[in-house]
C-alpha cells in the first residue's frame, strides 16, 4: 500500500521561495485618447510593483501595453488588475500569472 501526500494551501512553502519568482504580465489595451503610459506606471507604482518589461504597440487608433511586473502577490495583482481597467474610458486589462523556477536557470 503506497500513501501520496497532496498539498494544501495550509502547508508552509516558505523554504521553497527561494526557488521561484513570481512576475505578472498585464495585457492592457486602451484608445489612443485614455489613459497615458504615466497614469499607468503611477497605478503600478501606487502597489510598489516593480516593471521588469514594458511594451507598447499602436494600432490603428488603439495601444496595446505589455507590462511585465514582480515584487507583487497574486491578489495584489488581481487588484491592480480592477484598478486599471477602472482608470477611465474604454480600457482592456488581462493578467497572466508566471511561476519562474529560478533552479532551472542554474543548471542549463
Amino acid at each position: 500500500m503506497t500513501t501520496q501526500t497532496s498539498f494544501t494551501p495550509s502547508q508552509d512553502v516558505s523554504a521553497w521561495r527561494s526557488d521561484f519568482r513570481l512576475t505578472h504580465t498585464f495585457q492592457v489595451v486602451s484608445h489612443t485618447s485614455e489613459p497615458n503610459a504615466g497614469q499607468l506606471e503611477s497605478t503600478l507604482k501606487n502597489f510598489k510593483a516593480q516593471i521588469e518589461k514594458w511594451v507598447i504597440l499602436r494600432r490603428g487608433g488603439w495601444h496595446e501595453h505589455s507590462i511585465t511586473v514582480e515584487g507583487i502577490s497574486d491578489d495584489s495583482a488581481r487588484e491592480l488588475r480592477k484598478e486599471l481597467a477602472s482608470l477611465n474610458g474604454e480600457i482592456k486589462v488581462h493578467v497572466e500569472h508566471m511561476l519562474h523556477f529560478e533552479s532551472e536557470a542554474v543548471h542549463a
